[in-house]
């Protein structure tokens, strides 16, 4: 039948297949195969946003204390059907998941410390075609003289995984924090080396980073603490939030005033809609609620409160990010042992479970959507 239509229509047709299919078709003529396999193709696919959307959702399990990876399909199903996954990483090596874009995973081994050499090792892992990278990356930081913030994304200008490590000091507490200019190197998987950013693109001496890592779009950003002493407040610091682009490799500082007072923790940053979103907690009727806000049409400093995360009682114990309808995913306690996911009908007011039950601090969910980045690879 595929006789009868131009092979330019088949190749727009297979763009919005599902993964598992175009597997399938790769094995079905050289034609199909090659185009599937080419890196015009994979780009094409990846950039197109209406794939199906997943959850990988980790938790430590309460039978054996054993990391848990389930991929739940992000539609009208949820959280049917669950399909629990095996990571690259052996549990053994206690694999992190140090983010997420564009439906890659970066993890990073603790590694073997009988392994000499001084490298650190990152797997690029994407579930939707079970394929994934591994690199061993040289340290380009002394992990034991300083801080170190390793951050991953995906630049859709070039589809381009990319992984930013950080590195700086403590020089001074005595008035305001004071640390070292960064040290900040880019390694990306198209030139398999490290090239270092100009300091001049860095950001200020009083600002420490924090590990909440989330990538919208070109950008890559960061909670973190400003240790200027804050005029109107008073506070010795205060929360900021610091992003870098991908395309243009430089950082920028974007203020968090928002106008409820909010206790210093129990903030964190999320990724809704293809926006950044941030969560506080706030005192309401003696009990903890979740004020969600969002940064509007990605313009610094401007941020709109969207709507709150409440429930009945006050066992919220975690809220860990969103699905794709808007509905956010939360921890929710289900006796002294077991904490269960919910998912919080906005709407409605009800609350779904989510059918996973195990060690509540240990819950991590991220979004995710198919995509065929790393088949080239």
């Amino acid at each position: 039948m595929s006789d009868y239509i131009p092979f330019s229509i088949q190749a727009e047709i297979m763009k919005r297949l599902p993964t598992k299919s175009l597997l399938q078709f790769r094995t079905v003529s050289k034609a199909w195969k090659s185009l599937i396999d080419s890196s015009k193709f994979v780009v094409d696919y990846s950039v197109n946003h209406t794939h199906q959307k997943h959850l990988l959702v980790s938790y430590l399990a309460l039978e054996n204390f054993e990391t848990k990876y389930v991929s739940i399909v992000d539609d009208d199903t949820f959280p049917q059907p669950k399909v629990f996954l095996t990571t690259p990483i052996p549990q053994v090596s206690m694999p992190i998941i140090l983010g997420s874009s564009q439906g890659v995973f970066c993890l990073h081994s603790q590694g073997d410390p009988n392994k000499p050499g001084n490298v650190i090792e990152f797997v690029l892992w994407n579930p939707s075609i079970r394929k994934s990278v591994a690199l061993s990356v040289p340290d380009v930081s002394d992990l034991n003289d300083g801080q170190t913030f390793i951050a991953f994304g995906v630049c859709p200008r070039t589809s381009d995984p990319k992984i930013v490590n950080i590195n700086f000091h403590i020089l001074s507490t005595l008035d305001d924090t004071i640390f070292s200019p960064w040290q900040v190197g880019v390694y990306t998987l198209s030139s398999r080396a490290w090239r270092s950013i100009p300091t001049v693109s860095h950001s200020r001496n009083t600002i420490q980073l924090m590990q909440n890592q989330v990538v919208v779009d070109e950008f890559i950003y960061w909670l973190a603490v400003d240790h200027r002493t804050n005029i109107r407040t008073m506070d010795l610091w205060s929360y900021m939030i610091v992003s870098f682009d991908m395309t243009r490799e430089r950082f920028m500082e974007i203020s968090l005033d928002l106008p409820d007072a909010i206790a210093r923790d129990n903030v964190a940053l999320f990724k809704l809609k293809e926006s950044l979103v941030v969560i506080k907690a706030v005192k309401g009727a003696g009990k903890l609620v979740y004020g969600v806000w969002m940064m509007e049409h990605g313009v610094p400093n401007l941020f709109t409160k969207l709507f709150t995360i409440n429930t009945p009682d006050a066992s919220i114990i975690n809220v860990l990010g969103f699905r794709a309808n808007n509905e956010p995913i939360f921890v929710k306690r289900a006796d002294d042992d077991a904490h269960d996911i919910f998912v919080h009908e906005i709407h409605s007011e009800h609350l779904c479970f989510g059918g996973i039950s195990g060690n509540g601090i240990s819950y991590h969910s991220l979004p995710y959507m198919e995509t065929l980045l790393l088949l080239d690879h």
